[in-house]
């Protein structure tokens, strides 16, 4: 399976995208991880039709643990999923055609977050799930 994070804009500040790469790539070994940056809301509305499997970060919705995170990323690569697709929303949030087009709503906390700090926090969880999913030991509670 691979994953791409899909968001409107770019990271403006390095700190964040230096974080954000080093949980890539430490992903990159069990599981591909990419980010798809777009121009506006209207290109990741384009680039999303037809994508096998869309989740929208939305902080309305409900909001997994760490454990359970987990065991819905393991669901998803025991299915076969190919490619599973996550939607960061604008700073006005997700265009209705995201949210009608997504499988499932997700949320990484009931505050609102910026960008960049949402970005690096799925990209956190991402590597944390996965380090736990094959054991290693990232991962201390």
């Amino acid at each position: 399976m691979k994953i791409e994070i899909i968001m409107p804009g770019k990271i403006q500040d390095k700190p964040y995208q230096k974080l954000c790469d080093l949980y890539l790539e430490r992903c990159s070994k069990r599981l591909p991880v990419e980010i798809v940056n777009c121009k506006n809301e209207e290109e990741l509305v384009k680039r999303i039709s037809g994508r096998e499997y869309i989740i929208a970060l939305d902080e309305h919705a409900k909001a997994p643990d760490t454990n359970g995170f987990v065991k819905w990323l393991d669901g998803k690569l025991k299915s076969g999923t190919n490619r599973l697709t996550i939607c960061l929303g604008a700073a006005e949030g997700h265009d209705p055609r995201v949210k009608a087009a997504a499988h499932e709503l997700i949320s990484l906390s009931p505050l609102t977050l910026n960008h960049q700090l949402a970005l690096l926090v799925m990209c956190e969880q991402l590597y944390r799930a996965i380090s736990i999913m094959f054991g290693e030991p990232y991962h201390k509670a």
